[in-house]
């Protein structure tokens, strides 16, 4: 990052970080993401483009997959 440059403040996720032998399955964030779905408790995220910047957020995804529950057809 430029430190010259000015920036906006990121907002900061209520909530505490997970022990590292406790992250749960999914996005690391699904605990205590204000807007976690389905697919955030199931599947990581990789990196992707998010307008200019990049971000592993499945709220990026271009096209978002459905998950079906355990036992449920897809």
């Amino acid at each position: 990052p430029d430190m010259e440059e000015e920036r906006e403040r990121l907002n900061q996720i209520d909530g505490a970080m997970p022990r590292l032998n406790a992250i749960p399955t999914g996005c690391a964030f699904n605990p205590r993401c204000p807007q976690v779905f389905d697919r955030c408790r199931v599947e990581r995220p990789e990196l992707m483009n998010a307008g200019a910047t990049r971000a592993a957020c499945w709220l990026h995804a271009a096209a978002p997959a459905v998950v079906a529950a355990p036992g449920a057809a897809a």
